[in-house]
């Protein structure tokens, strides 16, 4: 009987095993397609604004209306700061190959973070590091 118990916590710890391991492909699956989305959508925004001549009114105009519509229909994620986040994102980052390489390691709170160093080269100091260290 006693060797019944030790089979079943054998079998009880792989399960566990398996279900943490199938969890955590599914949450670096869910975050790099986030972040890339986040990245797609400033990119968007970006080249839109870039193709106008009154940027600043234009711009502030689009993202006012952005964060309206796509609040409604997709939740505060996609309020008028995370939209401008996004922006910022795409232009500190406009390499999608980049972003690509080191969104298995980092979160969209490592990148948000990335976004307060305003010196390039030590943004991506610390984006290596970040990435490197987990």
């Amino acid at each position: 009987m006693e060797s019944k118990i030790m089979n079943y916590q054998a079998i009880i710890t792989d399960i566990k095993d398996i279900i943490s391991s199938g969890q955590k492909v599914a949450y670096n699956a869910t975050n790099k397609a986030m972040i890339l989305t986040y990245w797609h959508v400033g990119k968007r925004i970006v080249e839109q604004e870039q193709n106008r001549n009154e940027r600043t009114q234009y711009g502030q105009a689009l993202i006012d209306a952005l964060a309206d519509e796509l609040t409604k229909e997709y939740g505060k994620s996609f309020s008028k700061r995370n939209l401008q986040y996004f922006c910022k994102f795409y232009i500190a980052f406009p390499d999608v190959r980049i972003v690509n390489a080191c969104v298995h390691n980092l979160t969209w709170t490592h990148f948000r973070s990335l976004l307060r160093v305003s010196d390039e080269n030590a943004r991506l100091w610390y984006k290596n590091e970040a990435s490197n260290e987990g």
